[in-house]
């Protein structure tokens, strides 16, 4: 499995990527199943390829990434296209030939494109900026993505429920989860949680929380 390297400034938007990366794994599955769809890779901020799959002969080894990357080195056009779209958050569409084309997809983080998704796809013969097929193809791969996206957590939380055996791991659970959200302000995570800060000081003292 791809691990991503700590090269972008939040921790969040490494979570949040690499999340995507071990879902494309399961969607890349589906996906295969849509007859016009010939491949699809993701890329971090840096272009730098971490997830590939095609029909033919890209796998999502070491190798099938190199061979990725080496194909979007030699094209300026899509290096273009997909910086453009990491900078304005809106997908592109490029021509590769007569029968293919190329739809860049940004993908949106907190604040800004934290990566993009690359489709290569049997055009319909459309040449505006914006077809049918391009919309389809976008609503599909973001509704695979949510799709997964909540079946991991409903794993997660269900692995979470069979440790937290009393009413103190309960709360403690809710305490960290609390924290992460707001950032440790302890405020506001009072508010979140419905009790005074001396109340969760002292639960937080209490349960060795720093």
């Amino acid at each position: 499995m791809f691990r991503l390297k700590e090269k972008m400034k939040s921790p969040e938007e490494i979570k949040e990527l690499q999340m995507i990366v071990n879902l494309m794994s399961y969607i890349a599955v589906d996906l295969k199943e849509i007859t016009c769809l010939e491949s699809l890779a993701v890329f971090d901020e840096k272009l730098n390829t971490i997830f590939c799959e095609s029909k033919k002969d890209i796998k999502n080894t070491k190798d099938g990434r190199m061979k990725v990357g080496e194909f979007i080195d030699e094209n300026k056009k899509i290096q273009i296209a997909m910086k453009n779209s990491l900078k304005t958050g809106v997908h592109h569409k490029l021509k590769e030939d007569e029968q293919k084309s190329i739809l860049i997809m940004p993908i949106l983080g907190a604040g800004k494109p934290i990566g993009v998704i690359g489709v290569i796809y049997a055009s319909d013969g459309c040449e505006k900026a914006e077809c049918t097929t391009d919309l389809i193809l976008k609503d599909i791969i973001n509704l695979f993505i949510v799709k997964y996206r909540e079946m991991k957590e409903k794993e997660t939380m269900a692995a979470t429920a069979c440790k937290l055996k009393t009413l103190e791991d309960y709360e403690k659970y809710a305490i960290l989860e609390t924290g992460k959200r707001c950032n440790w302000n302890i405020t506001v995570m009072a508010k979140e949680l419905e009790i005074g800060r001396n109340t969760l000081y002292s639960k937080m003292k209490k349960m060795g929380i720093n």
